[in-house]
């Protein structure tokens, strides 16, 4: 059960950004407007700050799964020996 767990979280950990950077993909206009650059310029620095959000989620819960998964096989090695 701890095993599927950590590799639950870890491609959880995987998709997490991957979700983000797909859900922030946008044209730019042909010919924008000052006022369209302006809010393309804003809607960037949004997407950078949320894609950076995403990114150290995905690695905490890279971390967990993979320290869930390392204590699962030392608890089944354990479990094996006795």
């Amino acid at each position: 059960m701890l095993t599927v767990l950590g590799v639950l979280l870890m491609l959880a950990a995987c998709l997490l950004p991957c979700l983000t950077f797909w859900n922030g993909i946008t044209l730019p206009d042909q010919d924008p407007t000052p006022e369209a650059i302006q809010q393309e310029n804003a809607d960037a620095l949004a997407f950078e700050q949320s894609f950076q959000i995403a990114a150290w989620i995905a690695g905490a819960l890279a971390t967990l799964g993979l320290a869930a998964f390392i204590y699962a096989r030392k608890l089944q090695r354990r479990a094996g020996r006795a």
